[in-house]
């Protein structure tokens, strides 16, 4: 009953702000007294049809801009980081040693306005080495949708439509062409994309933003559930965000690259995806019995069945199986100096199963930089993965250092960066160790 009034809540707040096709259909259709005439005077948006005299421009990291004053914005960017990566593996019981070189990531981004700058849109296709791992694309393409929404902004108020990432910890919600090291930490607890609706509300505006999302639960470009009739769609994701910046705007960018006065950002979120119906291998079937879940949604279900098989408990099948989520996160900035923290932790519970129980696996990150007037980098990253905090649970962490090195030549637009990891893994016996070394060439437009 909470998230329903929640919903409804937002939903209602729509429909206070009407909009007028244009002046004449306006005027004809509203009494110069009445009480909507009144509303749409103090909420109302004209909405354009026709743009002419565009403007072009371009500036870095914003891409080539076409704009036609209220009318229409169209920005399009794109961004390539091309990679290479070396490493030795202890645990290798062949030569343990590789490499490979590619590109990372490769993104093509189109954003703006139309009919009005307060309906905004948002379109992003990403191709990356690791195929599906994007958002839910296929491995023979190599190609997913990242971002695709759309919505309307007025005021405090803003509501948006379709796939975006779901609001949680803050390094995830950090995009990866602004990180300071060359990628986010090897092990940690992702929820990714999902398809919904995200309600922003900023009563103080650059000091506190309160989020609500409500998922569909199914994953990034996942469309094989919508429409048909069929599977388990009823399990949906309800996330809950809060951003403090006392000291002002304070973006999701990581490093302190202008070097200015100190910064503050604190934030927590909660995630519930309740009453799934799971099998023993805690996936999410459709009709047809195939895995019903995509993009890294699937992920936090195998993450949880390893936590239970660690803290000692028999998975089940189960028709009642919830999910938590939770993370706080601390982040400052000054003269140079940055540091952020976040810790999350995610909690499976078997509602059917009383011999199951529950089991959770949480995660942790300090990381710490300092960043030249020059535009050199130097950080340290130590995160910690504990794939079970059950009482019957131990020797099951993952433990990575981290050291980076980088250069910026315009920002994070433009930079070279380099970083080396200690990953270990505790394992009965001899811990497994991987030491990994990347570095990487960026350039945003």
């Amino acid at each position: 009953m909470r998230n329903f009034a929640i919903i409804c809540s937002l939903v209602a707040s729509l429909f206070i702000a009407p909009a007028a096709f244009s002046k004449e259909v306006a005027t004809a259709n509203m009494d110069g007294d009445s009480a909507t005439s009144k509303l749409s005077a103090a909420y109302g948006t004209e909405l354009n049809t026709k743009a002419k005299d565009f403007k072009v421009s371009w500036k870095a990291g914003k891409g080539l801009t076409f704009k036609s004053g209220d009318a229409f914005k169209l920005s399009l960017g794109a961004r390539i980081q091309a990679r290479m990566d070396t490493w030795e593996k202890s645990d290798d019981t062949q030569d343990g040693r590789g490499y490979e070189v590619g590109t990372r990531r490769f993104q093509i981004a189109l954003k703006g306005y139309a009919y009005s700058p307060s309906i905004f849109y948002k379109y992003v296709l990403n191709s990356d080495k690791n195929g599906e791992e994007i958002a839910g694309g296929t491995k023979e393409a190599g190609l997913g949708i990242e971002d695709a929404f759309f919505g309307y902004k007025k005021g405090m108020f803003k509501v948006t439509f379709g796939q975006m990432k779901i609001p949680f910890d803050i390094e995830e919600q950090t995009s990866s062409s602004s990180l300071e090291f060359v990628d986010r930490s090897a092990k940690r607890l992702i929820w990714e994309r999902d398809h919904g609706v995200k309600f922003d509300l900023s009563p103080i505006k650059n000091k506190v933003k309160l989020t609500y999302f409500l998922g569909s639960g199914t994953g990034g470009n996942n469309t094989e559930s919508f429409f048909k009739q069929s599977g388990n769609t009823d399990d949906h994701i309800h996330a809950y965000r809060i951003d403090l910046t006392p000291l002002g705007k304070y973006k999701y960018k990581q490093g302190d690259l202008k070097g200015g006065d100190l910064k503050i950002g604190i934030g927590a979120a909660y995630v519930t995806w309740n009453n799934l119906s799971v099998n023993a291998g805690y996936e999410v079937q459709n009709d047809a019995g195939n895995d019903f879940v995509k993009g890294k949604l699937d992920d936090i279900l195998d993450k949880l069945e390893i936590a239970f098989d660690n803290s000692g408990q028999t998975t089940a099948a189960s028709t009642d199986f919830d999910v938590s989520a939770l993370t706080y996160d601390f982040r400052a900035k000054m003269k140079g100096f940055a540091y952020e923290f976040n810790y999350s932790k995610i909690t499976g519970k078997d509602q059917e199963n009383a011999a199951v129980g529950k089991a959770s696996t949480d995660f942790y990150r300090h990381q710490i930089s300092y960043t030249s007037p020059g535009g050199y980098m130097i950080g340290y990253r130590y995160s910690l993965l504990d794939e079970s905090t059950g009482d019957n649970s131990n020797g099951d962490n993952f433990i990575e250092q981290s050291y980076g090195v980088g250069k910026y030549f315009v920002g994070h637009n433009l930079k070279l960066q380099a970083t080396y990891i200690d990953l270990k893994e505790e394992k009965p016996g001899d811990d497994a160790d991987d030491d990994i070394f990347m570095i990487q060439a960026q350039m945003k437009f």
